[in-house]
């Protein structure tokens, strides 16, 4: 993960940073490194100028597919070879651990290698300074647990019970994004710790409470606390905070527009001293305001930091040109945004598909049918994707891409780190670097069986509590296994031992703390514990790949050890473990396909309540940012695509149980009729799309025709429908019965 690899090549500095920039020579001036004959030449001339700028404030306004890591990475390389400094003061942020790793590679395939280098996202890069400054911070140590939602969720569950509420009318996952907004909003704007008011706000601030002294005892820290506590520290010890202002002489952060106010006031931290600070980003891509991203952070850099030179990068090397244009079209009826000119040295290439279709599972057959046709031409599955704005979509899609046995892969679905046998084992790691951590405790106490019960469990925890220690204390302790009677206590006690053993090997690698941990409690046994009639094959598999993972990640940063390995793991992402280079369709919802790209995506369910999604049309405070954003999503998507471009809608979709009559998507009318395949400038909008009703098709056919197909032989057109990409016919074959088919790839030809 993102701070322990950057540790990895961090020239060995060991666990303290260096409180002061590095120094330079007699004369004032960084030792170069050497410069790159001919580093810029291959940028275009805003490209440059963004590399070249030297001191002050930089707003770099980066379109879609118009290179913006390629600069941030030719400007890191260009700032290290030209003197302007060394390689441990810049800092650059992005979003993702996937846009880290792949700033970090290009850096180094310039250098040679990142030693030094703070490559990072928001996240890790806050984990870092936690673990060299926890300290001064009341209750942690630099040895916290990262809490992932999932722990959050077991600890708040257990709290609310034990404070007297029913979890199922107080849901733990309500409370915790109610105090993760809570929590966020006082960061952000200094609000009072106070709930609004009533019984159930009453309920909400007792069960906080305790959250928070239970995360302290648990010496834990959640998503939120690693940015809020690196936010606290700075503002509490400000000689922490300038001696990360001055190391840093330059500061960049990509994907601007996504920043909170958190990030935001992170961002002003680090950049304070030197106020070198370099922000890439674009309005029109702003999308997660519902996580709290801000996008007048972007809107107003000018505004907040005075006499910032603007660079726009507005020449597009992804999508084609028709896809570009619609794209533009579509945005431009957004009123926050800062105005772009995108354009491309790119072909026009074919225009955009609509699909019109009768249900959801019409709408899958038919984007199913799209593909098969063009794996039939000699395309790849890896070349393309679905995309959808809910997840309840990815059913259908799902069931249509079985039944035609094409291959595909879901980004978002069950992750690795989310499967049971690995979230025992990393908790079992997180034991070893944190003994305070009762999540983890509870988690694994019992796994493999050990004969220790809820109710044991229950009155070791009464005991812990009374005399305020952690679990593993009370697990060790005579007094307390007292009141614990039969297999249990023979059990806490076997944990017990096997807990002080591994946590004798804390600075060990994790490769090798894992082949310990289950050589001791039994691996076969514990696997077959989990056969719930499936067998466990899949999960030695899952266990063998964890095992190979950390091997693998010893190996890379052999000085991360055990707490480098635990950040990757709690830090990582969906998209992280997505593979590349695969031939299977990927499918994903639209806030997950930022940063990706490919030759041919689908845009699944372009219809009113949907995609503009029925929650952002009835967002109370402003609807028309509701509205905005919806319209930005559908704008990342559609600019996702290179070579095609496909938008589909249905008449009728299954909400839930219920099915709805639905209407398309007033994004599809802000797109000119002339980029729409079948459709002129002149033609009435319904016209220009292909009507779904049976008509006759301009492809030399007509209904009563005896047509021969490759494969199915020879049979009678019952129907002809669409127009373009909807052209489609329904043909009743001698051998083969009825079948549906897209003419554009049928390849019918009529009888002799």
């Amino acid at each position: 993960m993102d701070w322990m690899d950057v540790k990895a090549v961090a020239a060995g500095s060991g666990e303290q940073a260096p409180r002061e920039p590095a120094p330079r020579d007699a004369a004032g001036a960084v030792p170069v490194l050497g410069p790159i004959e001919g580093l810029l030449d291959s940028l275009n001339p805003p490209q440059r100028a963004a590399c070249e700028h030297e001191e002050g404030p930089l707003l770099i306004l980066a379109g879609p597919g118009s290179g913006k890591t390629r600069v941030i990475t030719h400007r890191i390389v260009h700032l290290l070879t030209t003197g302007r400094a060394r390689p441990d003061e810049i800092l650059a942020i992005t979003f993702t651990n996937k846009a880290a790793r792949e700033m970090r590679d290009r850096v180094e395939k310039r250098l040679g290698g990142t030693k030094g280098l703070w490559i990072s996202t928001f996240h890790s890069l806050c984990a870092r300074i936690l673990r060299r400054d926890a300290e001064a911070l009341t209750g942690y140590t630099r040895d916290f647990s990262i809490y992932d939602t999932g722990d959050r969720n077991l600890l708040l569950k257990r709290l609310i019970k034990e404070l007297g509420f029913d979890p199922k009318r107080f849901r733990p996952a309500v409370v915790g994004g109610w105090i993760s907004n809570l929590k966020n909003r006082v960061a952000a704007d200094g609000l009072r710790l106070d709930s609004d008011g009533g019984m159930e706000g009453e309920v909400y601030d007792k069960v906080r409470r305790a959250y928070e002294a239970a995360m302290r005892e648990n010496n834990a820290l959640d998503f939120d606390d690693l940015l809020l506590k690196v936010l606290e520290l700075f503002d509490e010890h400000p000689g922490i905070r300038d001696n990360y202002s001055r190391r840093f002489r330059f500061v960049m952060v990509d994907e601007y527009q996504d920043t909170n106010r958190v990030q935001y006031l992170l961002t002003q931290h680090f950049a304070s001293h030197h106020g070198n600070l370099a922000v890439c980003g674009d309005p029109d891509q702003s999308i997660y305001a519902w996580r709290g991203a801000d996008i007048r952070n972007i809107l107003d850099f000018e505004k907040d930091y005075g006499a910032a030179e603007l660079v726009r990068l507005e020449q597009n090397y992804r999508s084609k040109g028709t896809i570009l244009a619609a794209a533009s079209a579509v945005i431009a009826h957004n009123n926050a945004r800062k105005a772009k000119d995108l354009w491309t040295e790119d072909e026009d290439g074919e225009r955009i598909a609509v699909l019109e279709c009768g249900d959801e599972n019409d709408e899958a057959r038919e984007i199913a049918m799209q593909i098969q046709g063009f794996v039939g031409r000699g395309g790849s599955y890896g070349d393309m994707a679905i995309f959808y704005r809910a997840n309840f979509m990815q059913r259908a899609i799902e069931s249509a891409l079985r039944l035609a046995r094409v291959p595909y892969q879901i980004v978002g679905g069950l992750e690795f780190y989310s499967k049971r046998e690995i979230r025992d084992l990393v908790a079992y790691l997180r034991l070893v670097v944190n003994p305070a951590d009762d999540v983890a405790f509870e988690r694994v106490v019992n796994v493999p069986a050990r004969g220790v019960g809820a109710t044991s469990l229950a009155r070791l925890s009464e005991w812990a509590r009374g005399c305020g220690v952690s679990l593993v204390v009370a697990a060790r302790s005579s007094e307390a296994l007292e009141a614990i009677r039969g297999r249990a206590k023979k059990g806490l006690a076997e944990f017990s031992a096997l807990i002080e053993q591994l946590v004798s090997l804390r600075e060990a690698s994790p490769a090798v703390v894992l082949d310990f941990l289950l050589e001791e409690f039994n691996r076969e046994r514990w696997l077959r514990e989990m056969d719930d009639g499936s067998g466990t094959d899949d999960r030695e598999a899952n266990i063998d790949e964890l095992r190979a993972h950390a091997e693998e990640y010893d190996r890379l940063h052999p000085d991360a050890g055990l707490r480098g390995f635990l950040e990757e793991v709690a830090l990582v992402s969906d998209t992280d473990n997505m593979e590349s280079d695969v031939a299977k369709v990927t499918l994903m919802t639209l806030h997950s396909c930022k940063g990706l790209e490919y030759p041919y995506v689908f845009i699944a369910g372009v219809e009113e309540e949907l995609l503009p999604h029925a929650r952002a049309l009835a967002e109370t405070m402003d609807p028309d940012a509701g509205l905005e954003e919806e319209r930005r999503l559908f704008y990342v998507g559609m600019t996702r695509a290179r070579e095609r471009l496909f938008l589909s809608h249905a008449g009728t979709r299954l909400f839930f149980g219920e099915s709805r009559w639905t209407r398309k998507s007033r994004f599809l009318e802000e797109i000119p009729g002339e980029l729409v395949e079948g459709g002129r400038p002149d033609l009435e909008e319904d016209e220009a799309l292909g009507a779904y009703e049976p008509r006759e098709v301009d492809a030399g056919l007509a209904v009563g025709q005896v047509v021969v197909h490759d494969h199915f032989g020879t049979g009678t057109i019952l129907q002809l429908t669409g127009s373009g990409v909807n052209a489609r016919a329904v043909v009743d074959f001698v051998h083969h019965g009825t079948k549906q088919l897209l003419l554009q790839y049928a390849g019918l030809s009529p009888a002799s």
